[in-house]
């Protein structure tokens, strides 16, 4: 098995004798950044879309928090019921 670095996209190369799993999340993730430089960029120039992707950004954080509070509040709901 034969594995070399891949510096230029973060990643291994697999040489031979291996298979390289998918790593749906490391998509994700590059998708994200992606889209983060994009808005930077089109925020430099213009307060107002500035204004506009920090305004969704928190908007994004708050529904992230909401569903993890209804997450731990369902969890705990399942951990005082009991079997009987």
């Amino acid at each position: 098995m034969t594995i070399k670095t891949g510096p230029q996209n973060k990643n291994y190369v697999v040489e031979s004798d291996a298979t390289l799993n998918f790593e749906p999340w490391r998509a994700e993730d590059e998708e994200v950044e992606k889209e983060k430089q994009k808005r930077k960029s089109q925020g430099m120039g213009d307060a107002m879309k500035s204004l506009e992707n920090r305004t969704l950004d928190s908007k994004r954080e708050m529904d992230i928090l909401a569903a993890l509070d209804e997450m731990k509040s369902m969890k705990s709901t399942h951990a005082t019921v009991s079997v009987d």
